[in-house]
């Protein structure tokens, strides 16, 4: 969806543009929910630009019912605008009848997976992969927290200093809650390179590495724009020597590379190269090796709203498939008595211990041991989800 709001007009002002964005995502989140509503009163549906206003003016009526006449006038007066008078007539005899019949959808209650999945905007095979995961009452969770406005968390890279806008996490976190209408007054702060805009899911896997190196050399790899790596300079004490944070060359190499150049980082190396060709007798052998793999994004559908409609069965298959070829070249740049971690931001289980018990099975895989692993789950842990595991390859 940024392709879209990259075509928003330079001249309006910031409320404006985050209103059409509120208004893109909101839309998007709830997509078969307003579909829902509106084919109920359609012989068939209009052509491509009527569809989209009534969806965007279903999504307004959803969010605010006090207000529907006022609501439906204004879409109908710009619909009238820009289209003809029957489309005119349409809109004002549908939006009238979706703003009854919103509220009654919303109060539906079911345990199949068909109805859920429109209840709750998300595709009928990935309800029904987590109902079978999960089970019921977890996956109803699950799907109203990716129906959520996502929050924002931030952490100071350096320099840090107490802002009302950032909220303590506590527990010795050293992740923020950003208060929400704050952006403005962290702005200046991002832009030089003090704070960093950031998950608390993000943090668990360098974490985790760090823990199980404590100094050395460490390995990075998919990991533009950066972030992890960041955390890593962050928090790593004077024994980590250096961080080579690799990826594919173009623009997401591009950005790490600034974002490096921002933060001030001193240890991080940006290395642009294909896993698949990177040599280890020409980069060396790591204490530590972080694989964050490409996965499904199914941890993080509350920010991406987007990303549940561009997965589907044959792609999460060729998912798994990359993820493992992933892990078992990743392997190869680790010491004999060094840390591998490999890492999704999804909570599908397949990608997670799926992976990892099937690599332990190998050939490649045979030197290690798995000593921990974390799952983040969502609606269960307030922040994004995420799979982590640590493995240890056999000493000399």
């Amino acid at each position: 969806m940024s392709h879209l709001l990259e075509q928003m007009p330079t001249h309006w002002d910031a409320g404006t543009r985050r209103t059409c964005q509120s208004l893109l995502f909101g839309t998007v989140r709830h997509i078969r929910l307003l579909e829902k509503a509106l084919d109920e009163f359609l012989r068939r549906r209009p052509k491509p630009a009527v569809w989209a206003s009534l969806l965007v003016a279903s999504r307004e009526l959803m969010e605010n019912p006090d207000r529907s006449a006022k609501i439906v006038h204004h879409a109908v007066e710009r619909i009238g605008k820009r289209f003809s008078k029957v489309e005119k007539g349409l809109a004002n005899a549908v939006l009238r009848k979706v703003a009854q019949r919103l509220p009654e959808l919303q109060d539906v209650v079911s345990s199949d997976a068909k109805d859920l999945a429109w209840r709750y905007s998300h595709p009928k095979w990935l309800v029904k992969r987590w109902l079978k995961q999960f089970g019921l009452e977890e996956t109803i969770a699950f799907l109203k927290w990716n129906q959520e406005e996502a929050g924002l968390f931030a952490r100071w890279q350096r320099e840090p200093e107490e802002l009302e806008a950032l909220s303590p996490l506590g527990d010795g976190s050293p992740f923020f809650r950003v208060i929400p209408g704050s952006w403005q007054w962290i702005a200046s702060y991002i832009e030089e390179g003090r704070l960093y805009v950031q998950n608390p899911a993000a943090g668990l896997a360098p974490q985790l590495l760090l823990d199980a190196v404590g100094s050395g050399r460490v390995l990075d790899l998919c990991a533009a724009p950066g972030g992890k790596g960041l955390f890593m300079e962050s928090v790593a004490g004077e024994g980590i020597e250096e961080i080579v944070s690799v990826d594919l060359e173009g623009p997401r190499l591009e950005r790490m590379k600034g974002n490096f150049e921002r933060y001030r980082a001193k240890r991080l190396r940006a290395l642009g190269a294909d896993l698949f060709e990177l040599d280890a007798a020409s980069t060396g052998l790591f204490d530590g090796v972080l694989l964050d793999a490409p996965c499904s994004n199914s941890g993080v559908l509350q920010h991406k709203v987007d990303a549940r409609w561009r997965q589907s069965p044959q792609g999460l298959e060729e998912l798994l498939a990359l993820q493992a070829r992933l892990l078992a070249a990743a392997s190869a740049f680790v010491k004999e008595g060094g840390a591998l971690v490999y890492s999704t931001c999804s909570v599908d289980a397949e990608e997670n211990e799926g992976i990892v018990s099937a690599f332990l099975q190998t050939e490649k895989g045979k030197p290690f041991a798995l000593v921990e692993s974390k799952l983040s789950l969502p609606w269960r842990d307030a922040r994004d989800g995420a799979g982590v595991f640590l493995m240890r390859r056999a000493g000399p």
